[in-house]
């Protein structure tokens, strides 16, 4: 008997399962996040699903490098379960970030710091939905620079916002509202 035969599909599917690819678009199909990618030799699939972490979404902008697994290594039931872009700041070990090819981020650094950063002309906003009345608590030391009525910025640190009230011409005011 000439186990060959026998354990050269076998071997041939195996190699199948687990491919470097290159994702080369994603689209919505049904509600679920698809990709187009591009396998070893220039072969392309349309249609991979996109698997990801619980809790983190994204969708991988053309180009982007991956990982795809090929169930039974059949290359009709594939999965893409990772995609790479790098970051563009130095992570010491156990940071992490969330970032996009857009030059925006969220980084959690080593220190206990957060460092947010907004793509170049784009706002930081905090959703208004922290509390039923749209405000922001906060627990510690602020430090912010603002506009004021007449649309200059100005530096918040110059205000006691516990006493702080508007000054005349600007409108009627309320005390400071007390945090949680």
């Amino acid at each position: 008997m000439n186990f060959g035969n026998v354990i050269d599909p076998i071997l041939s599917r195996l190699r199948l399962i687990v491919g470097r690819c290159t994702v080369i678009a994603s689209k919505y199909v049904s509600g679920e996040l698809e990709t187009d990618v591009e396998l070893i030799a220039g072969e392309k699939r349309r249609g991979i699903e996109f698997v990801q972490q619980y809790g983190f979404s994204s969708r991988p902008k053309g180009n982007v490098d991956g990982i795809a697994l090929f169930i039974g290594g059949s290359r009709d039931n594939g999965v893409v379960i990772a995609t790479h872009s790098d970051f563009p700041e130095k992570l010491e070990e156990g940071e992490v970030a969330v970032h996009t090819p857009f030059n925006s981020y969220i980084w959690l650094k080593k220190d206990g710091s957060i460092v947010t950063k907004p793509a170049p002309g784009k706002s930081f906003l905090v959703d208004g939905s922290l509390d039923v009345k749209g405000h922001v608590f906060a627990t510690d030391e602020v430090t912010a620079k603002c506009v004021d009525a007449a649309g200059t910025f100005v530096n918040a640190a110059a205000y006691n916002l516990s006493t702080h009230k508007h000054g005349s011409g600007v409108g009627p005011t309320t005390p400071p509202i007390p945090g949680p």
